[in-house]
């Protein structure tokens, strides 16, 4: 192998069909012992000869002619053909190495010709994620057929990305992340739109899997309730404008009957501000819209005074990790987006006075139930007072581009529409070619990690296997039995 160029990033090297002994997206190393490049293999293809394509037009219309020899006494030929069969691997530096010690603004280049190549191994790459880091590790995967560690630490404090089109792995990837913060002892908070993280306590073989004792299951308007003193006028507020679309003039006698009430009673029930509003002197086109909008919220049955859900105590630390799946998967749509108003809400109160510790927010699908205000606050606000979002999504431009102007990370599955690269390339740390070249070829199971946790050195990943009962399967209407098997 030889360095045929270097432009920007860019490295051109040329090699015999025989050198390629990596894949698209591994990493080489090229230059000597303490000194050397890292390149990551974006694409191969053929030299361009001067008079490339006129020789093969020439061996062409030689096979078609019968009987027509060609003289070759040196056999030039054979050396010929090598000559035509060189590819040109394109690669992109990410680190330089000089004297033993990362060296990124370093002018030095490994000679053309006697620079040495090989594939970087797992051990280098772990030495450039890593670091001297050494604790709270989990393995999402392989690179290069190696089992890699990543760093927790990399995501807390951290929003993080899981995208690309439906059934290349992106829930699957979900689950392992979650399962290594809880085994390390953290909290997360799933909002499950899809119902696929039911089964977390379950193994495939149908036996209790590591995460059975962390997991609780939240049903609203079964075990998963909320009283009106715990909600505020504030949130009760949020929910009624931004839920159910109440218009100002209602909201303006809501607050005032609201404030009577809590002058009057202290605390006061769903049922008692139903009455005071059917009761209160007020025009009936504002009675109407406001008792028809607490209709539906008294519908919903996630309002409840009896023993409503004490959040605090749900999502403190437990010695083996905590995971709690909010079940979003059966309810209305204003009822999903009504549980969601109270839960970003309440958990900002308690973050913000301390009463729990900081926690990771797994948010599948968000664009179908958050409304466009959160976003900005899960971005700035929440990260500040410990909670740290995961995104996952097969609509990529369904999420604001200010949230991924701040990602941190983002781990990226197959996409082959343009317009889906086109707009996470532009917010990448790395080139859109790069990202372009690597995800369209990706297969299922396959993603492009980018961002802190690699160390802003990008890899391409193979997810592992996990042993949990993941659900999220696509239900077949056409399936081969066995015996359809047999009969073959």
């Amino acid at each position: 192998m030889k360095i045929l160029q270097k432009r920007g990033e860019t490295l051109e090297l040329l090699c015999m069909p025989s050198e390629l002994d990596f894949e698209i997206g591994d990493y080489i190393k090229l230059g000597e012992e303490n000194s050397f490049l890292l390149a990551q293999v974006v694409d191969v293809g053929y030299v361009d000869l001067p008079g490339g394509v006129e020789e093969l037009l020439r061996e062409l219309i030689v096979a078609e002619v019968d009987g027509v020899s060609s003289l070759d006494p040196y056999n030039t030929s054979s050396l010929s053909m090598m000559v035509r069969e060189v590819r040109c691997v394109t690669a992109k530096v990410r680190a330089i190495f000089h004297n033993g010690s990362l060296a990124q603004t370093s002018p030095w280049l490994p000679s053309r010709y006697t620079c040495t190549h090989e594939k970087a191994g797992p051990h280098l790459l772990h030495q450039l994620i890593l670091g001297h880091e050494n604790q709270f590790l989990f393995c999402p995967g392989t690179v290069g057929g190696e089992p890699i560690n990543l760093p927790l630490t990399r995501l807390d404090g951290s929003l993080t990305i899981i995208t690309g089109k439906k059934e290349s792995g992106k829930s699957h990837l979900a689950k392992i992340i979650v399962e290594g913060i809880v085994s390390n002892g953290g909290t997360v908070l799933v909002l499950d739109v899809n119902g696929e993280y039911l089964s977390l306590d379950k193994r495939v073989d149908g036996g209790r899997s590591d995460l059975a004792d962390a997991l609780t299951l939240l049903h609203p308007g079964r075990n998963f309730t909320a009283s009106l003193r715990m909600m505020g006028l504030k949130t009760f507020h949020d929910i009624m404008e931004h839920v159910y679309g109440t218009p100002a003039t209602s909201l303006r006698e809501l607050g005032r009957i609201w404030k009577k009430l809590e002058k009057e009673c202290g605390d006061f029930c769903l049922d008692d501000l139903m009455d005071a509003v059917e009761n209160e002197p007020m025009n009936e086109a504002v009675r109407e819209a406001l008792l028809s909008r607490l209709e539906s919220i008294n519908s919903s049955g996630f309002i409840s005074d009896d023993e409503p859900t004490d959040l605090a105590e749900l999502l403190n630390p437990r010695p083996g990790g905590n995971v709690t799946v909010v079940n979003l998967s059966k309810l209305l749509p204003s009822t999903r987006r009504l549980v969601v108003e109270y839960l970003l809400s309440h958990l900002s109160m308690l973050l913000s006075s301390n009463k729990i510790e900081p926690l990771f927010l797994l948010a599948e699908e968000a664009h179908l139930y958050l409304r466009e205000t959160y976003w900005e606050d899960l971005v700035t606000r929440m990260r500040h007072i410990g909670m740290f979002p995961i995104f996952v999504t097969n609509q990529p431009d369904t999420i604001p581009e200010l949230v991924y102007r701040q990602a941190d990370n983002i781990f990226l599955f197959n996409f082959t529409n343009d317009t889906d690269l086109e707009k996470i390339s532009k917010i990448s740390k790395i080139d859109s070619e790069t990202v372009k070249l690597l995800v369209k070829k990706m297969p299922p199971r396959r993603c492009l990690v980018l961002g802190k946790i690699v160390s802003d050195i990008p890899l391409m990943l193979k997810v592992r296997t996990s042993s949990l009962m993941t659900m999220g399967q696509t239900k077949l209407f056409f399936k081969r039995s066995s015996a359809a098997k047999d009969l073959r």
